[in-house]
């Protein structure tokens, strides 16, 4: 409900006639959380250290995988857990959860092979031209 006092609106939030409520977390759930949580962090601060530590950049794309892999949608399941374990299972959160992490999958993995063909192509100076035709000899 809205209600105008002096040029204001304010939404009373609690006159709502369908209020979701929230239970606590159990234990069991909170562990199988804290465990895909930190496995995914874990998993992207590797190789976010791997990706630091890389000598070339054609070696740091390789490294966005176990992030982007496993990190991200390790992440995603630990949410859809939390949130199936505190508000009970809600299809939208399964779908949600399910596009999420096919969706990090497809971007991944388009994004490493583009990403991985550009950087090849201006590191490696054995090319061959699209044409089909012979590369020009280098003169030193």
């Amino acid at each position: 409900m809205l209600t105008q006092t002096q040029s204001t609106v304010h939404l009373l939030a609690g006159e709502g006639s369908v209020v979701q409520e929230t239970s606590d977390i159990g234990w069991i759930p909170a562990i199988i959380v804290s465990i895909l949580a930190v496995v995914g962090a874990l998993y992207v601060l590797v190789s976010a250290v791997a990706m630091y530590l890389a000598p070339d950049a054609l070696s740091q794309v390789n490294m966005l995988g176990p992030a982007l892999g496993m990190g991200l949608p390790l992440l995603v399941a630990a949410d859809f857990v939390n949130s199936w374990a505190t508000e009970g299972f809600v299809v939208g959160y399964l779908v949600r959860g399910i596009v999420a992490i096919l969706a990090l999958l497809v971007v991944q993995a388009v994004g490493s092979y583009v990403m991985g063909r550009a950087l090849h192509a201006t590191l490696w100076d054995h090319t061959v031209p699209l044409s089909g035709g012979e590369r020009a000899k280098e003169t030193n």
